[in-house]
């Protein structure tokens, strides 16, 4: 069982839709609260992405989610599926990847993400855990 605090986020691309230059693309984002500030960083100073719509709360694996959901109170849950592997390029003690990618876009998004690995330095493969971003609702009181 695994529980990670997390912010899910919105990013919209500096460069417009090519079949569409008056679009923009947004697409969210869910990074563990641990690394956002500099992960944040990277995206608005060094790619020029904006990142909006931040709202931070947790992911939790399926196991941990379906014991504890009623200690959830009211809340709405988003498929999230944490995918990580070791990289060994840099250092012989391989540096742990993980990231977290919404289970609707998996496989696209993962094809892209994974241009930036060689599979020659990833060691025992890559695992999959699906789980959910909670969001607790808030109930208005009349």
């Amino acid at each position: 069982m695994k529980k990670v605090e997390m912010i899910r986020c919105y990013v919209t691309s500096p460069k417009p839709n090519p079949k569409n230059p008056e679009s923009t693309e947004r697409t969210v984002r869910y990074i563990p609260s641990d690394i956002y500030r500099l992960w944040r960083y990277l995206m608005e100073e060094v790619k020029g992405f904006e990142v909006h719509d931040t709202v931070t709360s947790f992911w939790v694996d399926e196991e941990m989610y379906s014991r504890e959901k009623a200690s959830y109170g009211e809340h709405d849950s988003q498929k999230v599926v944490e995918v990580s592997f070791l990289y060994y390029r840099d250092t012989e003690v391989g540096r742990p990847v993980t990231r977290y990618f919404p289970l609707a876009h998996l496989e696209s998004i993962l094809n892209f993400f994974m241009k930036n690995f060689s599979e020659r330095y990833m060691q025992g493969g890559m695992q999959k855990r699906p789980g959910y971003f909670i969001v607790r609702t808030i109930e208005k009181k009349d």
